[in-house]
Formats: structure tokens, sequence, C-alpha cells
């Protein structure tokens, strides 16, 4: 894309155990793109926990461009994962 940036090669790392569980239940049930954790940011003590991740997300077509988003994962007390949200981070 012109003018904009090339997300080159970045690695994935492995998540702590809890936030790493809760990251593939939510994924594994995710459609139309796919993510790679690339940055763990922390956890939110709330109802459960939230975890913040920073991931790169590849959208299942031919071609596409990879872009870095910050996704936030619910794990309820009774360990049930949600995604609460998955928002773009402009570069």
């Amino acid at each position: 894309m012109l003018g904009g940036w090339n997300i080159d090669e970045i690695k994935g790392i492995n998540l702590p155990q809890k936030a790493a569980s809760a990251f593939t239940a939510v994924t594994g049930e995710l459609v139309g793109a796919e993510y790679m954790p690339v940055l763990y940011v922390g956890k939110q003590i709330v109802n459960g926990t939230n975890y913040c991740i920073i991931c790169v997300q590849r959208i299942v077509i031919p071609n596409s461009e990879k872009r870095l988003v910050k996704m936030v994962i619910n794990e309820a007390p009774d360990g049930k994962a949600s995604l609460v949200s998955v928002s773009g981070i402009a570069l």
C-alpha cells in the first residue's frame, strides 16, 4: 500500500498460561481472520479477568495485508472466555 506501513517479519510470543488458554478459546471460534499474539500488555481484574494482547491480524483472503490490533479478552469467574473487543492500531 503506497504510503502505508508494511508489517515485516514479526515473531509471535508465548502468553502467560491463563491468557494463552483464553486466547486459544476465543480465537478458535473466530472465522475470517487469523491472530498471532506479539505483545502481552497485561491483565485487569474486573468481573473475572481481562487480558490485553497486541496481535498481528490477517484477514483470510488471498493477498490480504496484515495489521496490528489490540485484543481484549475476558475470562469470567467460571473460566469461560469471551472476546470483549478487537480494535485496530494506527501506525
